[in-house]
Protein backbone atom coordinates (compact mmCIF):
# COMPACT_ATOMS: atom_id res chain seq x y z
CA UNK A 1 0.00 0.00 0.00
CA UNK A 2 1.52 3.05 -1.27
CA UNK A 3 1.39 6.57 2.01
CA UNK A 4 -0.72 9.23 0.70
CA UNK A 5 0.89 12.34 -0.73
CA UNK A 6 0.99 15.18 1.47
CA UNK A 7 -0.89 17.98 0.80
CA UNK A 8 1.32 20.42 -1.45
CA UNK A 9 3.20 23.40 0.38
CA UNK A 10 1.62 25.96 -2.42
CA UNK A 11 -0.73 25.23 -5.58
CA UNK A 12 2.31 24.38 -7.98
CA UNK A 13 3.25 27.55 -9.81
CA UNK A 14 5.09 27.63 -13.44
CA UNK A 15 7.23 30.17 -15.41
CA UNK A 16 6.19 29.89 -19.58
CA UNK A 17 8.78 31.73 -21.44
CA UNK A 18 6.50 32.69 -24.24
CA UNK A 19 7.54 34.46 -27.55
CA UNK A 20 6.52 37.90 -25.99
CA UNK A 21 9.63 37.78 -23.58
CA UNK A 22 12.27 36.92 -26.56
CA UNK A 23 14.88 39.33 -26.85
CA UNK A 24 15.18 39.39 -29.99
CA UNK A 25 18.83 37.73 -29.88
CA UNK A 26 18.80 33.50 -29.98
CA UNK A 27 21.54 32.36 -27.55
CA UNK A 28 19.77 34.92 -25.07
CA UNK A 29 16.51 33.68 -26.00
CA UNK A 30 17.50 30.13 -25.45
CA UNK A 31 19.36 30.67 -22.18
CA UNK A 32 16.32 32.17 -21.03
CA UNK A 33 14.29 29.06 -22.33
CA UNK A 34 16.75 26.85 -20.10
CA UNK A 35 16.79 28.98 -16.88
CA UNK A 36 12.40 28.74 -17.10
CA UNK A 37 13.09 24.77 -17.45
CA UNK A 38 15.35 25.01 -14.23
CA UNK A 39 12.81 27.28 -11.96
CA UNK A 40 10.21 25.33 -12.99
CA UNK A 41 11.81 21.99 -11.84
CA UNK A 42 12.71 23.72 -8.44
CA UNK A 43 9.18 25.09 -8.21
CA UNK A 44 7.84 21.62 -8.66
CA UNK A 45 9.85 20.48 -5.57
CA UNK A 46 9.03 23.39 -3.89
CA UNK A 47 5.98 22.70 -4.06
CA UNK A 48 6.08 18.88 -3.38
CA UNK A 49 7.45 19.38 0.15
CA UNK A 50 10.53 18.05 -0.43
CA UNK A 51 13.08 18.08 2.12
CA UNK A 52 16.27 20.74 2.29
CA UNK A 53 18.74 18.06 1.32
CA UNK A 54 16.47 17.36 -1.93
CA UNK A 55 15.89 20.35 -2.79
CA UNK A 56 19.99 21.55 -2.45
CA UNK A 57 20.86 19.99 -5.89
CA UNK A 58 18.34 21.67 -7.71
CA UNK A 59 19.65 24.96 -5.68
CA UNK A 60 22.62 24.22 -6.93
CA UNK A 61 21.84 23.48 -10.48
CA UNK A 62 19.51 26.73 -10.38
CA UNK A 63 22.24 29.15 -8.61
CA UNK A 64 25.30 27.18 -11.69
CA UNK A 65 22.64 28.42 -14.52
CA UNK A 66 21.68 31.89 -13.15
CA UNK A 67 25.62 32.73 -12.75
CA UNK A 68 26.69 31.46 -16.16
CA UNK A 69 24.03 33.11 -17.77
CA UNK A 70 24.58 36.38 -15.84
CA UNK A 71 27.86 36.34 -16.83
CA UNK A 72 27.19 35.72 -20.31
CA UNK A 73 25.27 38.77 -20.71
CA UNK A 74 27.54 40.62 -18.40
CA UNK A 75 30.63 39.40 -21.44
CA UNK A 76 27.89 40.88 -24.71
CA UNK A 77 27.27 44.31 -22.67
CA UNK A 78 30.89 44.75 -22.12
CA UNK A 79 31.70 43.77 -25.48
CA UNK A 80 29.49 46.00 -27.30
CA UNK A 81 30.10 48.93 -24.94
CA UNK A 82 26.31 49.05 -23.61
CA UNK A 83 25.36 52.14 -21.87
CA UNK A 84 22.69 50.17 -19.30
CA UNK A 85 25.48 47.82 -17.96
CA UNK A 86 25.52 49.31 -14.45
CA UNK A 87 21.72 49.51 -14.00
CA UNK A 88 21.49 45.96 -15.81
CA UNK A 89 24.14 44.48 -13.22
CA UNK A 90 23.21 45.78 -10.61
CA UNK A 91 19.55 44.30 -11.35
CA UNK A 92 21.74 40.47 -11.67
CA UNK A 93 23.72 41.57 -8.52
CA UNK A 94 20.55 42.38 -6.27
CA UNK A 95 18.62 38.85 -7.76
CA UNK A 96 21.39 36.75 -6.55
CA UNK A 97 22.14 38.16 -3.01
CA UNK A 98 18.08 37.62 -2.44
CA UNK A 99 18.51 33.98 -3.98
CA UNK A 100 21.75 33.21 -1.79
CA UNK A 101 19.40 34.62 0.86
CA UNK A 102 16.60 32.41 0.50
CA UNK A 103 18.43 29.60 -0.35
CA UNK A 104 20.19 29.70 3.05
CA UNK A 105 17.31 29.90 4.99
CA UNK A 106 15.70 27.05 2.91
CA UNK A 107 18.52 24.99 4.18
CA UNK A 108 18.49 26.26 7.85
CA UNK A 109 14.90 26.01 8.23
CA UNK A 110 13.32 23.72 5.29
CA UNK A 111 10.84 24.88 3.01
CA UNK A 112 8.36 26.44 4.61
CA UNK A 113 4.73 28.33 3.77
CA UNK A 114 6.56 31.91 3.72
CA UNK A 115 10.02 31.07 2.12
CA UNK A 116 8.40 28.90 -0.73
CA UNK A 117 6.37 32.22 -1.25
CA UNK A 118 9.00 34.75 -1.39
CA UNK A 119 10.85 31.77 -3.26
CA UNK A 120 7.86 31.81 -5.75
CA UNK A 121 7.88 35.13 -6.02
CA UNK A 122 11.71 36.45 -6.95
CA UNK A 123 11.90 33.30 -9.53
CA UNK A 124 8.48 34.12 -10.80
CA UNK A 125 7.83 37.67 -10.79
CA UNK A 126 10.96 38.96 -10.88
CA UNK A 127 12.44 37.05 -13.88
CA UNK A 128 9.27 37.67 -15.82
CA UNK A 129 9.61 41.43 -14.90
CA UNK A 130 13.35 41.53 -15.69
CA UNK A 131 13.22 39.81 -18.69
CA UNK A 132 10.02 41.57 -20.48
CA UNK A 133 12.07 45.22 -19.29
CA UNK A 134 15.55 45.53 -18.77
CA UNK A 135 16.74 42.35 -20.99
CA UNK A 136 14.37 43.46 -24.15
CA UNK A 137 15.97 46.30 -23.80
CA UNK A 138 19.38 45.01 -23.83
CA UNK A 139 18.18 42.63 -26.95
CA UNK A 140 17.43 45.29 -28.75
CA UNK A 141 19.99 47.18 -28.60
CA UNK A 142 22.34 44.23 -29.06
CA UNK A 143 20.26 43.07 -32.32
CA UNK A 144 20.57 46.79 -33.72
CA UNK A 145 24.76 46.80 -32.83
CA UNK A 146 24.73 43.22 -34.36
CA UNK A 147 22.20 43.95 -37.19
CA UNK A 148 21.05 40.42 -36.46
CA UNK A 149 19.20 37.61 -34.22
CA UNK A 150 22.49 36.04 -33.63
CA UNK A 151 25.77 36.50 -31.60
CA UNK A 152 27.60 33.69 -33.35
CA UNK A 153 29.55 35.18 -36.25
CA UNK A 154 27.56 35.47 -39.84
CA UNK A 155 29.05 32.53 -42.38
Amino acid sequence: MTEPRPAPLFAPRQVAWTAQLSVGVDEIDAQHQELYRRVNLFLAALAEKRAAPELEPLVRYLREYIREHFAEEQRLMEFCFYAGLGEHLAEHQAFEAEFEALAAELGRDGPTFGLARRLVALLVDWLDNHLATTDRAFGAFLASHLGRRTVKPSA
